[in-house]
């Protein structure tokens, strides 16, 4: 939603554009008279006594803009997934929905969130650069809360207190907010920290974000994962509880120190599931027996190799599921979310349509920055059947088309050289066949692998060198044949940015991926010969990646990453989350536990002491930065038992339940991220298999083309209301080149939501048929409404494809006056039997029920103060045979009714 002024953007439109088009903006009860208080419009009887001044027309601009803002609404809350029963009801609840939907208020909510984690860094146990006093970190973290609480409160205002309580997350908050504000009003009273593990809830402010959509999204994936994965989990534990028992009676005797009790017994299993401590808990025992590693063989083929790979099989499964489901839920989504902003956006003029001066002002608030050049390519983009009016089909699309970025074609296509004098275009030319020639590709192919055996070489004999100086001065030397190699491959993007052209050159994903990797390459080697920084070499190696996209099955991996990219940061944040929270419990526990030298006459002795070479001593929790690192190597597995049994023996053996819950969370994300690379692998190649075009598309834009000409700029502003001077440019451009026509590209970036489309297009179609059918009743009922008032007199003029041009520009003649209020009704059948009739999914799928009015609607007062003796006087003026042109029933008109909106 953009940021604007209601009061401005309610009357920024100029009189001429309003007048020419009022009877499109107003119903028969609002319009205008050419003469007098009473008569017609531009020819349309309506017969209705309304005042001609400036207050009408404001009053009806002021309706529609607020449809215009309420349909921008639904049409954001369907792209970013937000659910219905949040829409603001009322509006007064519309200022402070804006103010919460602002992105500058969107930074400040992002950033209290990200500094409230900082302060981990500042407070107790704190890093020493950055240890601060608790007087001022605790009001830092007062204030960061009382901003946070700032949109809490405002959503109580657009919510109710009703509902504000019954969304989940939001209570959550509440009460996640109201302990944080506890503890920080102690620590500023106290001047002291204290135990504060709620301090582990504060990701929870940077999750309802709403930058962290993604992450709500891979969180919610992995707590719907959660019944099959403790299922998985309840075997698993089950089997190790039974090896277990048997464990303590087969083993105890011999070997005390891993089952010399059944808790003992249990523990050393578990690590063993890790493979962290095998074979070195096998040996004591297989050194008395040598047929005791039969039972260890048993527990790690059942266990590890059967049970854990089950456990990911039924979270790929299940996983795949809910991806579908989730794909499904978001498309439908977006679906109703464009069909209640489509209701918002129809006239009595054209039922069932949205004229070109409903969607610019949709697109004011919609898009604010979207030019008018722009919102006219995408109308015509949408309006695929050229009716100069959008249908509901059309409309469904408006998601895609706007985030089209619109150029003119001959600026993307026009090859420089061609406007060359001839004949020095015709080296250019000679070199746009020679670097799209296939030879020219193999030979930098080759030099590719020429270069990756000289760099193999260098290293090995580096390798057998002894004199570690001579290694050091090999490694950061730059020889001759590296800036050979480097010449070479900035010499062929010379060539193919001089053939291709600039845009040409960029066009293609692959050659953006190869100027990336030279240039990183070439920044490493120059760093090299300037400082000597060690650390740059590796750098090096980064051009060879380039040999990666000859095989498809290469390519299938470069494809897979680009699925993934996106989700891998949601991802990636989701771990530190998980991170931060044990991070925090850590502190709380282990802080002031010493490892150094600890777990003396044990086994783990040599790991702790400060004499040994294995330096475990150094994983603790004793600021952020620590337990980040700790935990990491906890992850990792290898050796995370010497850790726990440190820390155990140090403090208590209940600490050991602090390690183990952490193994298991960090289990499930793990299997979750397998999960996403298998399934975004999966679902390459598969999209490979039905498309053989998948190589380019996974990693090109999606485009279309569309023309402009000088008729329809005209029609769509008409020269008297043409006070932009964007669009006086744009009629010069055309009314100067060739035909007076303008061909535009539109390009974006191809999402997986599109990949989507194409492998389930079949399932799409029977998705919204099933959408469609639950929608049938609501559409009944909307047009039984709309019969009814045509029952009641209230007559709509003739659809745009039976008017005359001059009719269509408000220019009407008194003799249509009949014309037109005698094919009211009949208009109004007809749109009843077409709609009803014909295929839902084609047209009017998803129309909302009663509820959903604008918000002008709800208002106990009226913006037309006449209204109330208008009906009486439609009632005894119509003819009694323009009464019986409708056959439908006469249902008195209620105060409520007399919009020129479609509403349900």
């Amino acid at each position: 939603m953009a940021d604007t002024n209601d009061g401005e953007n309610a009357t920024n439109f100029s009189r001429n554009n309003v007048s020419s088009t009022m009877n499109d903006l107003t119903s028969p009860l609002m319009n205008d008279t050419d003469v007098g208080e009473t008569g017609t419009m531009n020819g349309f009887p309506d017969g209705v006594s309304v005042s001609t001044d400036d207050a009408a027309d404001e009053s009806v601009r002021q309706r529609w803009q607020l449809n215009y803002q309420e349909a921008a609404i639904y049409l954001k809350e369907g792209e970013n997934n937000h659910n219905f029963s949040t829409h603001p009801k009322s509006q007064d609840a519309l200022p402070a929905y804006i103010l919460v939907h602002n992105v500058w208020f969107y930074m400040m909510d992002f950033t209290a969130a990200i500094l409230l984690l900082g302060l981990a860094l500042c407070e107790r146990p704190a890093v020493d650069l950055v240890k601060l006093p608790e007087l001022i970190h605790g009001s830092v973290e007062l204030f960061l809360l009382i901003i946070i609480a700032i949109g809490l409160g405002l959503k109580v205002r657009w919510l109710g207190v009703k509902k504000f309580f019954l969304h989940k997350r939001t209570a959550i908050k509440t009460a996640v907010l109201l302990i944080m504000f506890c503890e920080a009003i102690v620590v500023l009273a106290r001047q002291k920290s204290h135990f504060r593990i709620t301090r582990a809830l504060r990701p929870f402010f940077l999750i309802d974000c709403h930058y962290c959509g993604g992450v709500r999204r891979v969180l919610r994936q992995i707590f719907q994962s959660l019944l099959p994965i403790l299922d998985v989990m309840f075997l698993l534990f089950y089997f190790m509880i039974i090896f277990s028992i048997l464990g303590f009676f087969i083993f105890s005797s011999v070997d005390q120190e891993n089952f010399d009790s059944l808790l003992d017994s249990f523990v050393s299993l578990f690590i063993l599931m890790t493979t962290a401590n095998f074979p070195d808990v096998m040996m004591p025992a297989y050194a008395q027996s040598p047929w005791s590693f039969l039972f260890f063989v048993v527990f790690l083929i059942l266990e590890l190799y059967f049970l854990m790979n089950l456990l990911l099989a039924v979270v790929y499964d299940t996983f795949t599921g809910i991806e579908k489901k989730k794909f499904k839920a978001l498309h439908l989504h977006k679906r109703t979310g464009a069909s209640k902003a489509f209701k918002l956006l129809c006239s009595r003029r054209h039922p069932g349509k949205v004229s070109f001066t409903h969607f610019e002002g949709l697109m004011k608030y919609y898009r604010p920055r979207y030019s008018k050049r722009n919102v006219m390519l995408a109308f015509k983009s949408l309006n695929m059947a050229d009716t100069q009016l959008l249908s509901l089909c059309e409309f469904q699309d408006i998601y895609e088309v706007v985030q089209l970025k619109w150029k003119l074609k001959q600026d993307e296509n026009r090859l420089w050289f061609e406007e060359v004098m001839y004949p020095l275009n015709k080296p250019f030319e000679m070199l746009n066949r020679f670097v799209n020639w296939k030879g020219f590709n193999y030979a930098i192919y080759l030099v590719l692998f020429v270069n990756g055996v000289v760099f193999v070489y260098k290293t090995i004999v580096l390798s057998n060198t002894e004199d570690m100086s001579q290694i050091d001065k090999g490694i950061i030397a730059v020889d001759w044949y590296d800036w050979a190699f480097i010449g070479i491959y900035c010499g062929e993007i010379l060539l193919k940015i001089v053939g291709l052209g600039v845009s040409g050159y960029i066009s293609s994903g692959w050659n953006i991926f190869d100027f990336a990797v030279t240039v990183i390459a070439l920044l490493g080697m120059t760093i090299e010969s300037v400082s000597s920084a060690f650390y740059f070499v590796i750098l090096r190696p980064i051009r060879l990646l380039r040999l990666f996209k000859i095989k498809k099955r290469y390519r299938d991996v470069f494809g897979t990453f680009y699925v993934l990219l996106g989700r891998m940061l949601s991802v990636g944040i989701v771990i530190i989350v998980m991170y931060y929270f044990y991070a925090i419990i850590g502190m709380e526990l282990f802080t002031d536990v010493k490892l150094k030298n600890c777990c003396k006459n044990t086994t783990y002795e040599s790991f702790f002491s400060e004499d040994g070479r294995f330096f475990f001593y150094l994983n603790n929790f004793e600021n952020i930065l620590f337990s980040y690192v700790t935990l990491f190597e906890l992850t990792v597995v290898n050796n995370w038992h010497v850790i726990m049994f440190g820390i155990a023996h140090t403090t208590t053996e209940w600490s050991r339940i602090y390690f183990i819950l952490f193994y298991l969370s960090s289990l499930v994300v793990v299997t979750i991220i397998v999960t996403f690379i298998l399934e975004a692998f999966v679902f390459r190649m598969q999209y490979g298999q039905r498309n053989s075009q998948a190589d380019e598309e996974f990693v090109s834009s999606i485009t279309t083309e569309m023309t402009l000409s000088v008729q329809e700029l005209d029609r769509f502003h008409p020269p008297e209301s043409r006070n932009d001077v964007s669009l006086a440019v744009l009629h010069t451009m055309l009314r100067n080149v060739p035909g007076r026509v303008l061909t535009y590209r539109g390009s974006r970036k191809r999402t997986k939501a599109d990949l989507s489309k194409t492998m389930y297009a079949d399932e799409i179609k029977e998705w919204v048929r099933e959408q469609d059918q639950t929608q049938r009743q609501d559409l009944q009922q909307f047009l039984v409404r709309q019969l009814s008032r045509c029952g009641s007199f209230v007559l709509l003029p003739r659809p745009v494809d039976a008017l005359s041009p001059d009719e269509e520009t408000g220019h009407h003649s008194d003799s249509d006056e009949d014309n037109d209020s005698t094919t009211a009704c009949q208009q109004l059948q007809t749109f009843a039997e077409e709609y009803v009739t014909s295929p839902i999914d084609k047209e009017l799928e998803c129309w909302s029920s009663g509820m959903d009015r604008p918000y002008w609607e709800e208002k106990e007062d009226s913006l037309l103060p006449t209204r109330k003796s208008n009906f009486a006087w439609i009632k005894d003026n119509i003819s009694p045979d323009k009464k019986s042109s409708c056959q439908f029933r006469n249902v008195r008109i209620e105060d409520d009714d007399d919009d020129e909106l479609i509403k349900a």
